[in-house]
């Protein structure tokens, strides 16, 4: 005979998952070297002053193309 989940399992079900998701946000985030906390410090130096238009955009592609990778 199949169980039915009742309304407080799917919530807790949903509380553990959402507890799990915040854990591992906060694991990487206090991995990273250091953190921006100005706007300045957001933009960096702008990269290779000689990059052309074209040359960003396929950087871009490319990085937006490469499948994420969960640790």
């Amino acid at each position: 005979m199949r169980e039915i989940e009742t309304e407080t399992e799917s919530f807790k079900r949903r509380d553990q998952a959402a507890a799990q998701a915040r854990a591992e946000i906060l694991r990487r985030a206090q991995g990273q070297a250091t953190l921006a906390t100005t706007f300045a410090d957001l933009l960096g130096d702008g990269g290779p002053s000689d990059e052309t238009a074209d040359e960003m955009t396929r950087a871009i592609r490319e990085w937006r193309d490469t499948p994420l990778k969960i640790r």
